[in-house]
């Protein structure tokens, strides 16, 4: 085996270390908008059709929770969308003057790399909201249901399971809300990361191949 050889297969073996745990990046499943079926189409009929994306986390209104969120939409709204209805803890928007929490779940399971994720949208509340991921408060408020506006949440994502909670606070009947055109992105590892040695370490094993052909070569 010729020396040419022999860093030809060096310089191979280090790029294919050099590649192990390579990432792309993929869509975060499980992401949807407000009032959406399973395929991201605008859920049919009037208020009070069940999301099945959102649920009623939490409230301080004699409202349950547990349960669905459901369609509502007042004229004073930004206009809804073929993908993307505003929703509430009722058919009206009743009882208001209180707070009522929204979660949305998602798994960044597997080969996904929670340090890397990034969700945007846009999103609109009646009266003000915030947005929490996995509990903690991401500085993203909304004051208005008039238009949506942008947000982003780059951070405090873990692995496996993540809440994305919208905190709507209402001063007034009816309480409501609407996330549109929301997507994320996250790395997904090609192959498990292997550890990459040293360069002396390569060079080591160029100069025992080097030896090991010129034995053969006697």
């Amino acid at each position: 085996m010729r020396l040419s050889r022999f860093t030809a297969f060096v310089t191979a073996a280090a790029a294919t270390v050099l590649m192990a745990g390579a990432a792309h990046a993929v869509a975060i499943p499980g992401l949807f908008n407000t009032g959406v079926d399973a395929g991201g189409v605008a859920l049919v009929g009037g208020n009070g059709v069940a999301d099945p994306h959102y649920t009623v986390f939490s409230s301080d209104l004699a409202v349950p929770t547990g349960v669905s969120a459901v369609t509502y939409f007042n004229p004073a709204y930004a206009a809804e969308d073929a993908d993307s209805r505003w929703i509430s803890h009722s058919s009206n928007g009743s009882p208001g003057n209180g707070t009522t929490t929204f979660r949305l779940t998602f798994s960044l399971a597997g080969d996904l790399d929670p340090s890397t994720a990034v969700i945007t949208g846009l999103w609109g509340a009646d009266n003000s909201g915030a947005i929490f991921l996995n509990g903690v408060d991401t500085g993203e408020s909304r004051f208005g249901f008039n238009a949506l506006a942008p947000f982003t949440i780059n951070s405090g994502f873990v692995t496996g399971l993540n809440t994305l909670d919208f905190v709507i606070t209402d001063f007034g009947p009816p309480l409501a809300f609407r996330v549109d055109n929301i997507s994320g992105t996250v790395d997904r590892l090609v192959e498990p990361p292997q550890p990459v040695p040293a360069p002396g370490a390569l060079g080591l094993l160029a100069i025992g191949l080097a030896g090991l052909a010129m034995r053969r070569r006697r």
